[in-house]
């Protein structure tokens, strides 16, 4: 069956949809456990990369290289999970992270503005004006998040393949809605789509790779997988063209399951 993605705004019911849905499915739940399994990959602290993952990145962020790192480092430990199929996912950004993937159920999940300011003021024993600010703030970060890492807007219907109101709808009703059609054909995790999803799991696992390596860090290379043969893209100085050539191909073939690296790179001139 599928792989499902949850997107939400805070205190929308996310993480309370995600584990209805698991349970009606009897499919595994990750969220905060990628963050924390990126985290110790890479060992830094779990603060430091959700800061990276959460905060809005500025235009000219000297930290861009540590933000591309990051998020192929959460990328890979998502796509450890996914390669099986039969997952719900409710953490920041899946429908982006596995975009592209067949067998990807991406759903967005709205909530009326009160019944979020009410679960704050309830849970968490906020005011009502503390409750509004909290909600614009964390919406609005993610949003600017995913606009500037990807040129997306978080609430556009065109990421997702439903949005899902609770208004007017309870949880395990929608649920319900969602589990069926996660066993429709069109999200079935056939062998073909394995074979896919193990691809992805190999790009990825290259991607972290070449946005660690002190050489190729800096540049904002793309890979793509069929087989065990991996296709990297990207623009590279042309002053370093022989060694970083070379340098790319190493670091790429490192990663277990690499079988042959094709390059298409474009070589530009620093200083025309």
């Amino acid at each position: 069956m599928a792989i499902i993605t949850i997107s939400r705004g805070s205190k929308s019911g996310g993480q309370e949809m995600a584990k209805c849905l698991a349970a009606q499915l009897q499919y595994p739940i990750v969220g905060r456990e990628i963050v924390q399994e990126a985290a110790s990959r890479l060992k830094v602290s779990e603060e430091a990369l959700s800061h990276q993952m959460e905060h809005t990145p500025k235009l000219w962020d000297r930290h861009a290289a540590t933000r591309r790192l990051y998020v192929a480092a959460v990328q890979a430990a998502l796509a450890e999970y996914v390669t099986e199929g039969d997952l719900v996912y409710h953490g920041l950004a899946g429908q982006l992270l596995l975009r592209g993937l067949p067998a990807v159920l991406r759903v967005r999940l709205i909530a009326p503005r009160e019944r979020r300011v009410r679960t704050l003021i309830e849970e968490h024993q906020m005011n009502e004006a503390s409750a509004e600010e909290f909600i614009q703030h964390v919406d609005g970060a993610r949003a600017r998040w995913v606009k500037m890492m990807y040129g997306e807007n978080i609430e556009d219907p065109a990421l997702y393949d439903v949005v899902v109101n609770l208004e007017t709808m309870s949880v395990a009703g929608a649920s319900a809605a969602l589990a069926t059609m996660a066993k429709r054909p069109d999200f079935a995790v056939t062998g073909e789509v394995r074979a896919c999803l193990r691809a992805f799991r190999l790009a990825s696992n290259v991607r972290v790779a070449l946005a660690r390596a002190r050489e190729t860090r800096p540049h904002n290379l793309d890979v793509l997988v069929e087989g065990g043969v991996v296709e990297i893209s990207g623009s590279v100085p042309v002053l370093k063209t022989g060694r970083m050539g070379d340098r790319i191909s190493e670091v790429a073939r490192s990663v277990p399951g690499v079988e042959e690296v094709r390059m298409k790179l474009q070589w530009y001139d620093p200083y025309p």
